[in-house]
């Protein structure tokens, strides 16, 4: 049976709006034959690949659109694998919507998200890990990140996987071999039982601190969480540098959580101020607020745990505690510009930090204290929840081959593991697994 010829897709590669210059970007079978009809002069068929043209543009009544410049590339030799070609128009919106508009009426289709880079992957120009590293690489908001981006990019995530599949497929093959060997003998000979628990030890050791890593490209949140009051709106406008909450001497000036982005280290994190945590009897609104309060604590990598220090601990100050207590936390006191009233032994082994968001008193060493629990150390490979998950499930079917008894059954989960690891980077029959990775993906990249 004949496989059906691809559709030829195009899409604007540069951001929308006003502009130095803008890119169409067009990929398929026909895309020197739509070229040839829309170009005024030497058609850009006759051209060799790699070749840049200054054309005029027409539209289908013979009416110049633009000059443009045309660059052609031949398959295999192109960004997807296929023919591709990228016009070059003068910035704007309607320039560019104009000649989109145009390749449709000549038969091409609007390319959906990723789908450039998608082909790409199809085609064997890059690994599923680099397509990937290379949204990462626009995306990246520290040098940190495009650092971590380019070495995936170059290649640095597959080497990894690599490896670790290697030395599962070790472990494969020697298990293989003892089931072989000797059929009445279930138990595992010891020095391969060693092997499989320092896989287990190496993949942990890797997740953990990819999930850090992690932090690089899809960034960390923090949430500033207290009873109302106690100063949350000014500790958070002090870390942030401007005013940007409301602040007011009375209780509940916050009701509606608002973020800010910024920068500690190497992390791009979201910091939260939220309303204050009430009591079951608290006013309709304020119940509202906690609520969201409580939706912030389940999404925070961070919870700045604020208390006032000039007044004593209530019970409100004892639920804040114990609503985060599951999570990373760091105890603030604030407004120890005052006289301290606030007993500290409630705090169940906190060590806090005292500080005063009006005077600015240890702001920098609250800062600080948030740079180190987001601290990378060794930056890892891997950098993606996608990736994490994978080594998740190759690291748990690695460990269920060590705790069943039975050696066949074992054998099966060693395998299983290696497949899993082989998701990072072939699961080009796995639409599913396309979708999701390139879903993520501007339209013309």
């Amino acid at each position: 049976m004949t496989k059906p010829e691809p559709d030829t897709v195009c899409a604007l590669a540069t951001p929308p709006g006003r502009g130095g210059i803008a890119v169409v970007r067009i990929s398929g079978p026909k895309t020197f034959t739509l070229l040839d009809r829309i170009i005024r002069g030497p058609k850009p068929s006759g051209r060799p690949t790699h070749t840049t043209r200054l054309s005029w543009l027409k539209d289908h009544n013979g009416q110049n659109i633009d000059q443009v410049m045309v660059s052609g590339f031949r398959a295999p030799k192109s960004y997807t694998g296929e023919d591709l070609a990228e016009i070059s128009c003068h910035g704007g919106r309607l320039i560019a919507d104009t000649i989109v508009r145009l390749l449709k009426t000549q038969g091409c289709r609007p390319a959906e998200p990723g789908e450039f880079t998608r082909r790409a992957v199809m085609a064997g120009k890059f690994t599923l890990s680099q397509a990937e590293a290379i949204l990462d690489l626009v995306n990246a908001r520290t040098r940190a990140a495009l650092k971590n981006a380019l070495n995936r990019y170059q290649g640095g995530l597959s080497e990894l996987i690599a490896g670790l599949a290697e030395e599962l497929r070790d472990i494969v093959a020697q298990a293989e071999h003892h089931l072989g060997f000797d059929e009445t003998n279930r138990a595992w000979p010891p020095k391969l039982a060693a092997k499989k628990k320092r896989l287990v030890r190496k993949l942990a050791r890797i997740i953990a601190q990819s999930k850090r890593t992690r932090y690089l490209h899809e960034g960390a949140n923090c949430a500033i969480v207290g009873r109302p009051n106690v100063g949350k709106s000014s500790l958070f406008n002090r870390l942030l540098g401007q005013q940007r909450a409301v602040v007011a001497p009375g209780p509940g000036t916050t009701r509606d959580r608002v973020d800010a982005n910024l920068v500690f280290g190497d992390v791009p994190v979201t910091l939260s101020d939220t309303g204050g945590l009430t009591g079951r009897l608290a006013r309709t609104i304020a119940r509202l607020a906690a609520a969201q309060t409580r939706e912030a604590i389940k999404q925070a990598d961070l919870i700045l745990a604020v208390l006032d220090g000039s007044e004593p601990a209530r019970a409100a100050d004892r639920e804040v505690l114990k609503a985060v207590r599951q999570k990373q936390t760091i105890c603030v006191v604030n407004k120890t510009d005052k006289t301290p009233r606030l007993e500290t032994g409630f705090l169940n082994g906190h060590r806090p930090i005292r500080v005063s968001a009006l005077t600015g008193l240890n702001i920098g060493r609250l800062r600080a204290m948030i740079t180190q629990r987001f601290r990378l150390g060794k930056q890892d490979t891997v950098a993606n929840s996608r990736h994490i998950e994978i080594l998740e499930q190759c690291r748990d079917a690695v460990s269920r081959s060590i705790d069943t008894p039975d050696a066949e059954t074992a054998a099966i989960e060693l395998q299983a593991g290696l497949d899993i690891l082989g998701q990072v980077d072939a699961p080009t029959t796995s639409t599913e697994i396309l979708d999701r990775v390139f879903a993520r993906f501007c339209v013309g990249k």
